[in-house]
């Protein structure tokens, strides 16, 4: 009875006292300067603007192939034609004056 009651005492205290002290998965991607084998390099990337928006692409035959939300809205990766292009959609806020839904697009290759 006694080893029993030392075991189970043993296993409250060996948790942790709160989530702040149970260790958090890293940040992904892993920010600032961090020398790791498993942070990639950064090299530059193409980003060409595209002189249309997201409805004309989609309308042209493009497919959503990703999104979330972002600071300001959904962000989107569409395929159209071979190419990958991403968008950031603004939406309508009366707060900043804007009254039209915006897409800024970019192409990726």
């Amino acid at each position: 009875m006694k080893i029993m009651i030392l075991t189970l005492l043993g296993a409250v205290v060996a948790l942790p006292a709160s989530a702040q002290d149970v260790p958090s998965s890293p940040q992904w991607p892993l920010e600032g300067p961090v020398k790791t084998p498993s942070k990639a390099l950064q090299v530059p990337t193409k980003l060409d603007p595209v002189n249309q928006s997201l409805t004309d692409i989609l309308n042209s035959g493009g497919r959503i192939v990703s999104s979330y939300i972002g600071r300001t809205g959904p962000v989107v990766t569409v395929m159209a034609k071979g190419k990958y292009t991403v968008c950031v959609l603004v939406g309508q806020n009366p707060q900043t004056d804007q009254n039209v839904a915006t897409s800024e697009c970019y192409a990726l290759n």
